[in-house]
C-alpha cells in the first residue's frame, strides 16, 4: 500500500487548480431583433480565455463549421480590394416551414482585437450585412462585444417566421461561443 500524500499537499494542489481556473462564459447582454428589413444580435460576454487566443480560433474561418451547427462550409475565396474574401454556407430551417441555403460573401477587416466582417453587395444571400467582433483582455480572460446585422437578399414571410429567426439567432450565438471558449481554452494550455 502506497503512503497518502500529506493533507496540506492535497490542499495547495487543489487550491492551485481552482485559482488558475478563470470563470466559464458569463453573457451579459443579449439582443436578437428585427429593424426594418435586417435581423441583428448585439452581444457581450466574458469568456475565460485568453483574448489572442480567443481572436485565433474566430480567424480560423475553415473550422467555423465545427464552431456553428449551421455553417456548412466556410474558407477564404481569395481578395477583393486587398482584403480577404470569406464565403461561408449556412444551412437553417425556421421552423418545420422555411429550410434553406444561405451563401455569404464576406469582406474581412482583421486586427489583433477586431475582427470586422462587411457582406458584398451583389454576391451571395445578403442584401447587406455587417459583423463586428471585438476581443479585449478582462482579468484572466477576454471580454467579447460581438454586433451583427443583416438582410436577406431572399424574401421570406416575416410575420411566419420572426420568433423562429430570433430564437435560431439567440441559440446559434451562445452555441458559437461557448464553441470558441472551449477550443481558446484547449489552443492555451
Amino acid at each position: 500500500m502506497m503512503p497518502s500524500p500529506p493533507r496540506q499537499l492535497i490542499v495547495l494542489v487543489a487550491l492551485a487548480g481552482w485559482a488558475g481556473a478563470a470563470e466559464p462564459m458569463t453573457v451579459e447582454h443579449l439582443e436578437v431583433g428585427e429593424r426594418e428589413r435586417s435581423y441583428f444580435v448585439e452581444f457581450e460576454a466574458y469568456l475565460a480565455a485568453p483574448p489572442a487566443a480567443v481572436m485565433a480560433v474566430l480567424q480560423d474561418y475553415g473550422r467555423y463549421p465545427e464552431l456553428d451547427a449551421r455553417v456548412v462550409e466556410s474558407r477564404i475565396v481569395g481578395e477583393q480590394d486587398g482584403r480577404p474574401l470569406l464565403f461561408t454556407r449556412l444551412h437553417g430551417c425556421l421552423g418545420a416551414i422555411f429550410c434553406r441555403d444561405m451563401d455569404r460573401f464576406e469582406q474581412l477587416d482583421e486586427g489583433a482585437a477586431l475582427l470586422v466582417a462587411t457582406a458584398v453587395s451583389g454576391k451571395g444571400d445578403l442584401a447587406r450585412g455587417r459583423t463586428e467582433t471585438r476581443v479585449e483582455p478582462d482579468g484572466d480572460g477576454a471580454r467579447v462585444r460581438y454586433r451583427t446585422e443583416f438582410e436577406p437578399s431572399f424574401w421570406m414571410p416575416r410575420w411566419m417566421v420572426r420568433s423562429a429567426m430570433a430564437r435560431t439567432l439567440e441559440e446559434g450565438t451562445l452555441n458559437m461561443f461557448r464553441n470558441v471558449e472551449a477550443r481558446a481554452q484547449e489552443a492555451s494550455r
